[in-house]
């Protein structure tokens, strides 16, 4: 809830959410320029619209623009910015938040990069099993195709066989009737008489 207004506030901050304890969260660029409590007072010296032109880490802080009550702060952040230690603290803080920085910018490449290679293997392991289905088609009509080509096979050598036994009964059938002629003519039937008595009895 707002902590001047006591208004609930409804939206939910991933961050807040994830938090396992009470707190307080201080939005310092939120704050407006009409402070509504000596706390909002106290939280504007550290609002950052005031930093200098020229620097990351001052405040541009004038003791007369706050409260007598507060004024000891100021003076105290003004002090601690004239001492070389501390500016050498911020710096070296600087130092480490920009290595931070990079290391996080690092890291980020490297995820995107691995998410791409991962999307190109899946898109390849796709196309693969697509192939694999492919081959299996061509398999299948492959085997349908010599499956056919067995049984049109075994058609031709049943009909070359039932050839055979055709011109085999003509040839047997062809020579008894000469048999049957010679016989005739042993009579004294001539081969012309004999033939002609074959092909009218047949």
């Amino acid at each position: 809830y707002d902590h001047i207004t006591r208004e609930q506030i409804t939206e939910k901050e991933e961050f807040i959410e994830s938090l396992t304890h009470d707190s307080y969260i201080i939005q310092i660029q939120k704050l407006k320029e009409k402070y509504r409590s000596k706390l909002e007072v106290l939280l504007s010296i550290f609002d950052q619209r005031n930093l200098l032109k020229d620097s990351k880490h001052f405040l541009n802080l004038q003791e007369e623009d706050y409260p007598e009550e507060f004024q000891v702060i100021i003076r105290q952040l003004l002090k601690a910015g004239a001492e070389v230690e501390v500016c050498n603290e911020m710096d070296l803080e600087d130092e480490l938040l920009l290595e931070l920085e990079n290391n996080e910018r690092m890291l980020l490449e490297k995820a995107k990069i691995i998410e791409e290679k991962n999307q190109a293997l899946a898109i390849k392991d796709q196309a693969l099993a697509v192939k694999d289905q492919a081959l299996a088609v061509k398999d299948q009509a492959l085997a349908v195709q010599d499956q056919a080509l067995k049984e049109n096979a075994k058609e031709l050598e049943q009909k070359d066989q039932a050839l055979a036994e055709t011109a085999k009964a003509l040839t047997e059938s062809q020579n008894r009737m000469e048999q049957v002629i010679r016989k005739l003519m042993e009579t004294g039937m001539s081969e012309e008489q004999a033939r002609k008595i074959l092909n009218s009895s047949s």
